[in-house]
């Protein structure tokens, strides 16, 4: 495979092509025994990305029924809440620490159910159900490698990822990106948000308010503000 590469990437791609049909054991078994370093994946950091985004992200490689892409973080920078879509495995490999939450989604209602951080180094497991959202709170830029896989979907694996925007009180959906604020043109729909607690509001505003307040965007901040505001009065 003439790529450019680097050797440690160039290999997990080769496994994951071989497989028949691979697990999430299985993808964390092969993405562990890489021992993989930031150096495999320097080539995709995207720490100046549009401030359109609220996250760097960077395609790495796509045969249709698995993908891999690089996300970079600087300080501030978080995801919606959000899942992934057709997505059946996968996992997240952390070259620093990031924020974490973790969601549950029943009878029309988000709820936290984790708060935690992933360290460097970590590995984490990814399905499509999987509802979380997670960022930099620290002072340093860091990436992770993110694998999106289905052993029946042959294009679009991520595709129809539900996103939550409290903010902006919109469950969106789209082909697999979760930024906050994102830009009408890659929402392929969307709907009033489903309900939501106190606690998840005020949790997640402490988490994206500095992405707000580094771009410059005050008209969200009053709204989040106001939001809060209305809650603890309710």
């Amino acid at each position: 495979m003439n790529t450019g590469f680097s050797k440690n990437i160039e290999n997990l791609i080769n496994d994951l092509r071989n497989q028949n049909s691979v697990t999430n054991p299985m993808v964390l078994e092969m993405v562990e025994s890489y021992k993989l370093t930031e150096q495999d994946v320097a080539q995709y950091f995207s720490y100046n990305h549009s401030p359109d985004e609220s996250y760097g992200r960077q395609l790495i490689y796509d045969n249709g029924n698995f993908k891999i892409l690089l996300m970079s973080w600087k300080p501030g920078d978080f995801t919606a809440i959000h899942n992934h879509g057709y997505t059946e495995w996968g996992c997240v490999y952390f070259f620093g620490e990031a924020t974490h939450r973790l969601y549950s989604v029943t009878n029309d209602e988000l709820k936290i159910i984790q708060k935690d951080n992933f360290q460097k180094g970590q590995i984490a497991s990814v399905s499509g159900n999987l509802t979380h959202m997670m960022g930099n709170s620290s002072s340093k830029n860091f990436s992770t490698l993110h694998i999106y896989g289905s052993n029946s979907q042959q294009s679009d694996v991520s595709k129809d990822a539900i996103v939550y925007l409290p903010e902006l009180d919109k469950e969106v959906t789209t082909m697999g990106s979760a930024y906050l604020n994102m830009d009408k043109q890659l929402i392929l729909s969307e709907k009033p948000l489903i309900n939501v607690s106190n606690e998840l509001v005020a949790d997640y505003f402490s988490l994206v308010k500095l992405f707000y307040e580094c771009n410059g965007l005050s008209p969200l901040l009053r709204n989040m503000e106001k939001k809060l505001g209305n809650r603890s009065i309710n």
